[in-house]
């Protein structure tokens, strides 16, 4: 197969609307605009002239003011470096949870705001008329489709409409989040023959291990409502030969999933909130859309460089990144120790500090293949979590929960420093 050459991929920026310092964010910080400039400026030197850049999601920082003048300026100004660095280039853009200063996992397409973003970005994802209806569709619902170079085509999704906390704004659309499930249904089912979609998102399908782990495992938190989330899979399943692959961020992490038979990328993140090393990726894609191979490239802190990391083909020894390639990896991190540490290298991109040890590996494993009906036996959590059945009815508390532990974790962070 013919490989049309390289895309780009940043997740998670995380843009804190303050000047900021001349010094890239460090540990425990979201992105500033030092930190912003440099990893554009990294991502040109990685590939001057990508054929496509993904943006998935999560432009703004985390506790953004609710305030949609300051959004609007931010989001501007993340758009004007981007163009800027790759004025040739076709962008992909999907809002994440943080995107909307409605509030956190609110999302309002249809209103103003949408409509300003969908005028700001257009010229970009619609370079060379790859997506004509772009700014219509993203305006008023917040997913889309784009031509990609080759036989590809995306399918933008806004995800934040499945999520556990999703919460309606204003006059946001009440039945979005199961039209949007009819939408990418539809549009898998109406590719041509030689087309294959790659369906892009911010909040991945699945368990969300980085939350169990804070609630000592006492509760295994999902992504996705249950429902969505089967709907989703199901439309994965049916449509296999369709999809080349899905990817996601959100978890501001490097790693991987496969549902439906389909191979899912979850992107690392340019922010370094949660310890890990600011990063992005450089996709290999073929002319079918099949990913070939991507390369990791992440900001060392301590010796102020970018560096490369090695490329995930050679980091789990497969050859593309394809649903059988995934399972092969997958079931070899079960017995191999040497191949799970460079898993927990490569998942944190390389930070100092690790999330996957001898004990805990099982709890990230098992979120790699597993829906909310399987993870608990998959992870040996059934004893830890008999609570889960009843998780539904007490989603808020343990929402809430979560936002105390976190609370509670950055807090120690600030004073360790």
């Amino acid at each position: 197969m013919l490989l049309l050459g390289h895309w780009l991929l940043a997740s998670d920026l995380h843009v804190q609307p303050s000047p900021g310092t001349p010094v890239p964010s460090h540990y425990g910080k979201d992105t500033n605009w030092a930190l912003l400039d440099q990893t554009v400026a990294a991502m040109r030197k990685a590939d001057p002239n990508p054929q496509v850049v993904i943006l998935s999601g999560d432009f703004l920082a985390h506790h953004f003011p609710s305030d949609v003048k300051l959004a609007e300026a931010t989001m501007a100004r993340i758009a004007r470096t981007f163009n800027a660095a790759f004025p040739r280039a076709q962008f992909i853009v999907v809002p994440g949870n943080n995107d909307d200063p409605c509030g956190d996992y609110r999302t309002t397409p249809g209103g103003p705001y949408f409509a300003y973003l969908a005028r700001l970005w257009a010229p970009m994802v619609n370079r060379d008329g790859a997506a004509p209806q772009f700014e219509r569709d993203f305006a008023q619902y917040g997913w889309y489709s784009a031509r990609l170079p080759g036989n590809a085509r995306a399918l933008a999704i806004d995800s934040v409409y499945w999520s556990i906390v999703y919460r309606r704004c204003g006059n946001a659309h009440p039945d979005a989040p199961q039209r949007e499930l009819r939408w990418l249904s539809r549009s898998l089912q109406s590719l041509p023959p030689k087309e294959r979609a790659i369906v892009i998102m911010h909040i991945p399908p699945g368990i969300d291990p980085m939350s169990t782990m804070m609630t000592h495992r006492l509760l295994v938190v999902p992504f996705w409502q249950d429902g969505k989330a089967a709907a989703f899979v199901r439309i994965l399943a049916a449509n296999t030969s369709r999809i080349a692959f899905a990817e996601a961020g959100h978890s501001h992490r490097d790693d991987f999933r496969i549902f439906g038979n389909v191979p899912v990328l979850l992107a690392p993140s340019v922010s370094p909130i949660y310890k890990n090393n600011p990063a992005f990726l450089r996709l290999d894609v073929d002319a079918d859309g099949t990913l070939r191979d991507y390369t990791p490239f992440f900001y060392d802190g301590w010796s102020e460089t970018w560096q490369s990391a090695a490329s995930f083909d050679a980091t789990f020894g497969v050859r593309a990144f394809t649903a059988k390639a995934l399972e092969s990896a997958h079931e070899r991190l079960e017995d191999d120790e040497d191949l799970r540490h460079r898993w927990s290298d490569m998942f944190v991109s390389d930070s100092r500090y690790l999330d996957i040890d001898a004990n805990t590996w099982r709890t990230y494993w098992c979120a790699q293949t597993d829906l909310a009906s399987t993870y608990t036996a998959c992870a040996h959590l059934e004893r830890r979590t008999k609570v889960l059945p009843i998780a539904a009815g007490v989603a808020a508390a343990a929402v809430l929960a979560l936002l105390v532990l976190l609370a509670m974790r950055l807090r120690r962070q600030r004073r360790a420093r």
